[in-house]
C-alpha cells in the first residue's frame, strides 16, 4: 500500500521541479542558459551592424578626448573622401609633431562635403592621442600664408600725401 501512496506524491514532487526549472531559465519563449542569451545578443549585434544603424559618422564623434595633444595645421585641400568624412591635405611642417606632408585626415565636427573646395588654403586643429588616432577639427578656410600674392595692379592704391 505504501508504494501506491509515494507514486502520485513522486511524480507531483517531478511537476513541480521540472515547473521550477523552466521559470529559473526563463521558460519556453525566455532564452533558456545564458549560452543561447549570447548567441542572441551577437546575432541582434550583426544584424544592427550589417543595416548600418550602429556605425557613427567620424563627423559626429566627439571633437576632443582625454589625453590627446592639439597642433595647429596649415595646408591646401588636395581631396576628400565623403564616405569617410576624410580630407587629402598638403600641410606645412607642424612644429613639434611632423614634417610638411601629404596626407589623409579624418575630419570631426563637420561634413567635407560642407567645407572648402579642394585647391582651397585652410587652417585646422590637428587632434592626436596615441589610442584614438589623429584627426582635424576647426577646419577654416584661407591663411595669408597660403594666399598666393597679390599683383601690383591688385593692390590697393597708397595713400596720397
Amino acid at each position: 500500500m505504501r508504494g501506491r501512496v509515494d507514486q502520485p506524491h513522486g511524480g507531483a514532487q517531478r511537476e513541480a521541479a521540472e515547473e521550477q526549472r523552466e521559470d529559473s531559465d526563463g521558460g519556453e519563449f525566455g532564452g533558456g542558459s545564458g549560452l543561447q542569451r549570447m548567441k542572441t545578443l551577437t546575432f541582434t549585434l550583426i544584424l544592427a551592424l550589417a543595416c548600418g544603424k550602429a556605425k557613427i559618422s567620424n563627423a559626429d564623434k566627439p571633437l576632443s578626448v582625454a589625453g590627446e595633444k592639439t597642433y595647429a595645421m596649415a595646408g591646401k585641400i588636395v581631396g576628400r573622401d565623403a564616405s569617410e568624412n576624410s580630407l587629402t591635405i598638403d600641410h606645412d611642417a607642424i612644429p613639434g609633431f611632423m614634417e610638411a606632408m601629404t596626407m589623409d585626415y579624418i575630419v570631426r565636427g563637420a561634413k567635407v562635403d560642407a567645407l572648402p573646395p579642394n585647391g582651397a588654403a585652410i587652417t585646422a586643429t590637428l587632434h592626436v592621442t596615441g589610442d584614438k588616432g589623429i584627426w582635424i577639427t576647426g577646419l577654416r578656410a584661407g591663411d595669408a600664408a597660403h594666399r598666393p600674392p597679390q599683383s601690383p595692379a591688385a593692390r590697393p592704391p597708397a595713400a596720397s600725401r
